[in-house]
Parts: C-alpha cells; sequence; structure tokens
C-alpha cells in the first residue's frame, strides 16, 4: 500500500475520509510521543509539573481514540472501501489501541514521579533507576520509529524495531532483579521500591506496544500477518525488508 492509495478513489468523500483517518493516527502518535518525552525529563530532573502534563495528555489520548474508532465506523457504514482501504481501518484501530495503551504505560511512571516528589526525593536514590532512563529513551525511540514508518508507509526501519524489543527486555530483567535485590537491604520504603517495579513494567510495555505497531504497519503496507511466525521465520521475513 502507498499513501496515494488513499486519494485515489472515484469518491472525494472517501478519499477524504481516508486521509483523515491516517492523520489522526499520526496526531495521536505525535501526543503519545510528547508523553514519553515529558517521562523522560520528568524522571531524570524529577520535575513534577511535567510529570502531571503527562497525565492531562492521557486524557486527550483518549478522546483520540474515542474519534479513530468514530471515524472507522463511519467509513464502513457510509461508504463501500475496497480491501487495502479495509486494512488501514482495521490497522487503525489496532494503532489507536496501542497507542492508547502507551499513554496509560506512560502515567504509570509519571506516578512514580509524581511520588517520589512527595517523598521529598529523586528517582535516580532508587534501584533500577538507571533501567528506568534506558527503557524510556528506548520505548520513546521505538515510537519515533515506527511513526516514521506509518507516516510513509515504508519499511526499511521496521524491522530493527523488533531487536530493539529484545533488548529492552534484557534491560526489563536486569533492572527488576536489581530492584527485587534490595528488598532485603534497601532503607528506602518498600512502597517506593513497589512504584520502581510498576514503572519498570509500564516502561517494558511500551516498547511490546511499538513492535506491536511494527507488525500492523506490516500487514498494513505488505499484508503479511507476521504475529504468529516462529523466531526463524520471522528473522528470515524481516531481513528481507532492508
Amino acid at each position: 500500500m502507498e499513501r496515494k492509495e488513499f486519494k485515489s478513489h472515484i469518491s472525494n468523500q472517501l478519499n477524504q475520509n481516508l486521509e483523515g483517518l491516517f492523520n489522526q493516527i499520526l496526531e495521536m502518535g505525535g501526543l503519545v510521543e510528547r508523553q514519553l518525552e515529558h517521562v523522560i525529563k520528568a524522571v531524570q530532573s524529577g520535575d513534577v509539573a511535567l510529570a502531571k502534563e503527562v497525565l492531562k495528555l492521557d486524557k486527550i489520548i483518549n478522546r483520540e481514540e474515542m474519534e479513530i474508532d468514530r471515524q472507522c465506523a463511519s467509513v464502513l457504514a457510509r461508504q463501500q472501501p475496497a480491501a487495502s482501504d479495509l486494512r488501514l481501518i482495521i490497522m487503525g484501530i489496532r494503532i489507536a489501541i496501542d497507542l492508547e495503551r502507551m499513554g496509560d504505560e506512560a502515567v504509570k511512571v509519571a506516578k512514580l514521579v509524581i511520588k517520589m516528589h512527595s517523598a521529598k526525593l529523586q528517582c535516580s536514590v532508587l534501584p533500577g533507576y538507571k533501567a528506568l532512563v534506558a527503557l524510556t529513551i528506548g520505548g520513546h525511540a521505538m515510537l519515533q520509529k515506527v511513526l516514521n514508518a506509518f507516516s510513509r508507509l515504508e519499511l526499511t526501519e521496521v524491522s530493527s524495531v523488533f531487536a530493539d524489543e529484545e533488548s529492552m527486555d534484557l534491560v526489563f530483567k536486569n533492572g527488576i532483579q536489581v530492584v527485587n535485590d534490595s528488598f532485603k537491604d534497601s532503607k528506602l520504603d518498600a512502597e517506593l521500591l513497589l512504584e520502581m517495579v510498576n514503572a519498570l513494567r509500564a516502561s517494558e510495555r511500551v516498547t511490546d506496544h511499538s513492535e506491536n505497531i511494527a507488525e500492523s504497519i506490516i500487514y498494513l503496507v505488505q499484508g503479511r500477518d507476521i504475529r504468529n511466525m516462529d523466531s526463524e521465520k520471522l528473522q528470515l521475513f524481516l531481513s528481507q525488508l532492508n
């Protein structure tokens, strides 16, 4: 599929609706990207105002998902989309769900910053802090890759997202181990340590959702569903994208 296909229909209204849906998804992705930027800065600096901004953006993102659902339902009900158009509509819904869940996970990390601010502490005093920073930065970079791929409907960068996700899994496991090891010896409140565990899990899930979006983009562009491929077939397929 190419972007120009959204403008190739006899019906101008269908052209406009598909283009509008495409742009709405990109707009929603931009909001989540801004959320993750705020999360990175808030975790590193302890800026509670930025953390609270993440919570505000989440409400906007939730409304964006509802609007995308409405647009998809409207096109299905009022027009007769072709097979390629249906791929955009179905993947649009899937991508919007992943973006909305990313926003929810960003909120969990922001709540750690808010909790630490209330305790008059910086996140950097917590075990697992380095892993959290690495995960938030990695998740943001992965989201940028998939949004760029979606905006161009081009798969060159997509294959690296799967390798990135595997790397982030290792960072997450190491971070969780560090926190678990500290429960016996740390003088920090156990509740704060649990908040760090929640933040690490949330950040790792952001990378999972980026991988989901990459899968959706591959299906959108090539019509290939790779979700159930074994690792050998997946690696062969991804190598052919470059």
